[in-house]
């Protein structure tokens, strides 16, 4: 029995197990079949499992006239991307966005619309680098973050909206936001050429990707070359010291579009980051009217307290 003999509600079903790029190739068989396979119910579905859109969006949020419209318009805008990256990418802004949006709004709102494919070529061709395939994407949804002048604090702490976060002890303060691709040519020449490091740092196709806005400065930077992710200890300006960010053995096919596993550090550090958020390990901290991400965790088994001397202390391992 074909498909032209089945019922409509057996149809629909045997297209929504077979996907949108099966039902896509369905549609081209029939004139019956292609109503079944344009039914709104069926790409509301499609939309939902791989973007998590509970309405007809397009990437930049503008409303499309339905779900078919709504799935076609990201497969087209992001056509030269592994599909299984783009959706991963888009859950992992989904969870920091959602946090942010419900927890932390003022930062929320700093996140710029994502870099189009001109602007990432212009970059590329700057700094003669060529991004990792998931901080293409990653920026392709948010082009960092970029801050009013109603956002800066009137101290040398700097800014507090940092997506990244940091920490503060006695008069110690680092709050690390992700730095908009303009900003990111601007920091790395600038750090290159303060640090003295120019011929191993740009061989090895380092770039700036995230600071410290506070009176202490702090700098995250990605390896263009393999991927990981590194974040300068307080020796960096003596010697370059870096620490990695994430495990080398989680990196994944950085460069190579057609697996379906990319990995870089900058994507998994910020999965990891939503995570923590999400599940309270890391939390908002306020102290005179100031709220900020807190890098130190605040649940176990990367926290624990101890009382010392009569005094309740607690320690944290991020």
């Amino acid at each position: 029995m074909g498909l032209e003999a089945v019922g409509d509600l057996a149809l629909n079903e045997i297209l929504s197990i077979l996907g949108p790029e099966e039902t896509a190739i369905v549609a081209c068989v029939s004139k019956r079949l292609k109503a079944s396979a344009s039914e709104e119910s069926l790409w509301s579905k499609f939309c939902f499992q791989d973007l998590h859109l509970s309405s007809p969006l397009d990437p930049h949020g503008n409303p499309l006239p339905s779900f078919k419209f709504a799935y076609g318009s990201w497969r087209e805008a992001f056509a030269m991307y592994p599909w299984p990256l783009v959706k991963r990418v888009k859950r992992c802004w989904d969870r920091l966005k959602n946090w942010l949006t419900t927890n932390f709004p003022e930062a929320a709102a700093t996140l710029q619309q994502g870099a189009t494919e001109d602007e990432i070529r212009r970059f590329e061709k700057v700094l003669e680098v060529k991004l990792p395939l998931p901080t293409r994407v990653l920026y392709r949804f948010y082009n960092g973050q970029v801050f009013q002048e109603k956002d800066a604090l009137t101290s040398a702490h700097g800014n507090n909206l940092g997506l990244i976060g940091g920490y503060a002890f006695y008069h110690h303060l680092v709050n690390v936001y992700l730095l908009p691709l303009d900003q990111v040519i601007l920091e790395t020449k600038q750090i290159v050429c303060h640090l003295g490091i120019s011929g191993g740092f740009n061989s090895t196709k380092y770039i700036v990707v995230a600071a410290s806005s506070a009176f202490i400065e702090k700098f995250f930077f990605l390896n263009c070359t393999n991927g990981q992710l590194y974040v300068g200890t307080r020796n960096l300006p003596i010697d370059g010291e870096m620490m990695p960010c994430v495990p080398n053995a989680l990196l994944r096919s950085v460069h190579d579009p057609s697996s379906d596993q990319q990995r870089d550090g900058m994507l998994l550090w910020l999965e990891e980051h939503g995570r923590r958020l999400q599940d309270g390990i890391i939390k908002l901290r306020e102290e005179r009217n100031i709220r900020t991400i807190c890098q130190f965790p605040e649940e176990p088994p990367s926290c624990s307290t101890a009382i010392t001397n009569g005094v309740k202390e607690k320690e944290g391992t991020c």
